[in-house]
């Protein structure tokens, strides 16, 4: 019997503890989901900065960092433009998988769109790997998957933002840019025609 007191107890303690760090995981984002700014930025990376540079893929306490909750509502500011929201995201990068990742690259595509002459200068500043770059060109909006014709409308409309930047220090990261989503609209276009084949 005290044997199970004992392991009943640890099994508190374990469960207390893992919601303590949630709540203060919640607690210094809220701050800065409330009010995403320069200052409430430096903030917040104060508080996550080190534990995010420890998450790996598909470890649980990824979300001690950045609970589920937490990064929607942060995708959800990248998507309409917000630039500290855009950076915040970069910062916690390493603590999202999945569909998680899947979302926060969707957003920065959003974002992209909303400005892009911001987006390349943030990626160019973190020094963001053209990998990923890559992904928040091409992770479409939800919309376009069942919709070619508005994916490669997507596709389009992103390479004629990026033809518009003037700012010759963002070159390169434009001429990648332009090279990822001219691929992808090739790779549309290509399963568009097959559609339209089988179709017939």
């Amino acid at each position: 019997m005290k044997s199970f007191n004992i392991k009943y107890l640890i099994l508190s303690f374990a469960i207390f503890g893992s919601c303590s760090v949630n709540a203060y995981s919640d607690m210094y984002w809220d701050g800065f989901l409330k009010q995403p700014s320069k200052d409430s930025l430096v903030e917040l990376e104060d508080e996550v900065s080190s534990s995010a540079e420890r998450c790996s893929w598909g470890d649980p306490k990824n979300h001690d960092v950045v609970s589920v909750e937490a990064g929607q509502q942060l995708f959800r500011l990248i998507a309409k433009g917000n630039e500290f929201a855009f950076r915040a995201g970069l910062l916690v990068m390493r603590c999202l998988d999945g569909g998680e990742l899947e979302d926060f690259y969707r957003s920065a595509g959003l974002f992209f769109e909303a400005k892009p002459s911001v987006f390349l200068k943030i990626a160019e500043e973190k020094k963001v790997p053209e990998t990923v770059i890559k992904s928040m060109l091409t992770m479409l909006p939800l919309d376009t998957i069942d919709n070619i014709d508005r994916a490669i409308s997507v596709v389009e409309r992103r390479m004629a933002m990026l033809e518009a930047i003037s700012d010759s220090r963002l070159d390169n990261l434009k001429k990648a840019g332009l090279s990822f989503l001219g691929d992808q609209k090739v790779m549309l276009s290509r399963v568009k025609k097959e559609i339209g084949g089988s179709n017939k």
